[in-house]
């Protein structure tokens, strides 16, 4: 258990006015201990916004909100959000939290079910956040740990291209419990969309159009 002034200050700290502050800080703390793996969310939310200006996407899809802390940073980036959780109770809150803002969009289910179903919506090309996964006893657990496979091959076939995929969480991909091998996704890529452009960095697995890198 934190010592209750350190647990005083991580809660001053995280106040609206002092939260940017705070995020840059552990930005920078994490950069200069050599970008451990995992980065922290802050560092995650900046590579989603980073791809949002470089391809001028105005559609965020997210699997995985879990507490909803990408939808919270990035509410005001994006036109669209439209996230998909499995967790009933994680949905439950993100509806009491986001239900009202009417760009926001919270989906209940898989999202290897659910994502084709919000494709079918989409007229120009949007960023996909794909973060969703068996974590632990917190999170909701499919009939496998990742529905990744069916996601990426549930984007491929839509007919708008353009789009540009992140993929988090790249140390899990040990060819177990629905993942595949780090490198047998990048094989998979590779042969889906030889002109694409994918590499994996900081723990991010990051594919999109060739030319705006």
């Amino acid at each position: 258990m934190a010592h209750p002034l350190i647990e005083a200050w991580r809660r001053f700290s995280m106040l609206p006015a002092l939260r940017p502050l705070t995020e840059r800080r552990l930005a920078l703390k994490w950069k200069r201990a050599g970008r451990p793996i995992p980065p922290p969310p802050i560092v995650k939310y900046g590579v989603i916004d980073e791809y949002r200006r470089r391809f001028g996407l105005r559609t965020l899809i997210e699997t995985g909100t879990f507490a909803g802390g990408t939808i919270d940073a990035l509410q005001r980036r994006f036109d669209r959000i439209v996230s998909i959780e499995l967790s009933a109770d994680w949905y439950a809150r993100a509806v009491a939290r986001f239900g009202a803002r009417r760009h926001v969009t919270l989906v209940h289910g898989d999202s290897g079910t659910r994502l084709p179903e919000v494709l079918q919506t989409l007229r120009e090309p949007a960023l996909f956040w794909l973060d969703a996964h068996y974590s632990g006893p917190m999170t909701a657990r499919g009939a496998i740990d990742s529905p990744i496979v069916r996601e990426l091959e549930a984007i491929r076939a839509h007919p708008v291209r353009g789009h540009v995929i992140l993929i988090d969480d790249m140390r899990d991909f040990q060819g177990r419990d629905g993942y595949p091998t780090v490198a047998e996704l990048l094989d998979w890529i590779h042969q889906a969309d030889p002109g694409g452009h994918v590499e994996v960095r900081d723990d991010i697995l990051r594919w999109g159009p060739v030319g705006r890198r």
